[in-house]
């Protein structure tokens, strides 16, 4: 069988948060499982799938976590990031936020009128 080409950046789950010494971390994981998500809200990370393209050309900056161990309990590796990136990922999810919520009132307004 042929080698699987690597996931587009809309296929990819970013995980971000702060450590406990409140310094920020971050990373990228090619595939959506319950245990990966599970793990990073442990960590009080922010888990995000199908983001918008600026979101994700953003993500595609972190580093690739690693996922130790098997099954449904599993630990994860989320390095620290620069706060820079940090920021401009938070910055870029209030943005597609506004723009989503802006496009439902669009859109809702069409249908009442």
């Amino acid at each position: 069988m042929g080698q699987k080409s690597a996931p587009a950046a809309f296929e990819q789950v970013y995980v971000l948060g702060l450590d406990e010494k409140g310094h920020p971390r971050g990373a990228r994981f090619s595939v959506l499982k319950d245990s990966i998500v599970s793990a990073a809200m442990d960590l009080n990370c922010r888990v995000l799938i199908r983001q918008t393209e600026a979101v994700s050309k953003l993500g595609m900056k972190l580093p690739v976590g690693h996922v130790f161990g098997k099954g449904k309990v599993v630990t994860l590796f989320v390095p620290n990031i620069g706060c820079r990136l940090y920021k401009q990922i938070l910055e870029a999810l209030q943005v597609a936020a506004i723009q989503e919520r802006t496009e439902i009132e669009a859109a809702i307004s069409l249908v009442i009128h």
